[in-house]
């Protein structure tokens, strides 16, 4: 399930407060408790200190228990799990993990945003929001700005990877797949004249960067437009990418996409799809690719 980053942002203020309030009351039982505590706690810069400390602690505690179990490094225990193995020495339905270059197979996709010829690629739109939060230099609460995501679009493709002389089809229908983010579009990279406007070529690509994703574009194009954000990773020709999953060798005389692979001589590819006891998993993240 998404979570708006707005809701996130909430839910972690309200977190904080109750995060407080738990470990106030928490120290003042021990104090009434334990002798020894009692005159650590009457210390008010110490006091302050532990409740903090002990906040931040359980928020990187529960920061990387979620990564663990079902983020980034729960990710990069599926593709080390298993050793990484040559292309060509696959064997027909065994779990593999196998990277290489990618190879474009027939019409390739266009990433929204760079406009890009790709095998995958992951586009998201932001707006700017405002959201209560509480100042840190005044004990009162106040207002900041976040970025939200407005839609996200993604889209795969079959594609092929090199791996020396040997290469695979990967089949993307039911696979997992991760893209490393290329593409950080805001204010830092807004193009601008003298004037302080959006110039012509900014404008231009918004307009055909939202309308690609199927999103209203006059409020962030023009004069006075309202900020927006771009985020996009693509999987282009060229770039290494890491596959799990399991396959099978299949004649390239069989299929007509394959046919050219066969005019240069390549009889057979290592087909990879998902499966229903075995998750196919694609991800071009440096965590999991090896050189």
């Amino acid at each position: 399930m998404k979570v708006k980053e707005s809701n996130v942002h909430y839910l972690m203020l309200f977190s904080g407060f109750a995060s407080f309030f738990l470990f106030a009351i928490g120290g003042w039982a021990l104090a009434e408790q334990f002798a020894w505590f009692a005159q650590y706690w009457q210390h008010k810069p110490t006091r302050f200190f532990s409740i903090f400390a002990s906040m931040i602690s359980m928020m990187i505690l529960a920061a990387y228990s979620h990564s663990y179990f079902w983020g980034r490094k729960k990710l990069i225990r599926t593709y080390k799990e298993i050793s990484r193995k040559k292309l060509g020495t696959c064997k027909d339905n065994e779990l593999v993990r196998v990277q290489g270059e990618v190879l474009l197979l027939g019409e390739p996709l266009i990433a929204p945003l760079s406009n890009n010829k790709c095998a995958a690629y992951e586009t998201k739109a932001l707006k700017k929001k405002d959201v209560t939060t509480l100042s840190s230099s005044e004990s009162h609460v106040g207002s900041n700005t976040i970025w939200q995501t407005i839609k996200l679009v993604k889209e795969s493709r079959d594609f092929l990877i090199q791996c020396e002389e040997s290469f695979a089809l990967i089949r993307v229908d039911g696979g997992k797949l991760k893209i490393c983010l290329d593409i950080t579009h805001d204010q830092g990279l807004y193009k601008k004249d003298r004037g302080g406007f959006l110039t012509e070529e900014e404008n231009t690509t918004r307009q055909r960067t939202l309308e690609q994703m199927g999103l209203p574009y006059k409020s962030y194009v023009g004069a006075y437009s309202r900020d927006i954000k771009f985020e996009e990773g693509v999987l282009e020709q060229g770039k290494q990418v890491a596959v799990r999953g399991t396959g099978k060798w299949i004649s390239t005389n069989n299929l007509e996409e394959l046919f050219f692979l066969n005019k240069h001589g390549v009889k057979k590819v290592f087909e990879i799809v998902n499966s229903e006891g075995n998750q196919l998993h694609l991800s071009n993240l440096l965590d999991v690719l090896e050189k």
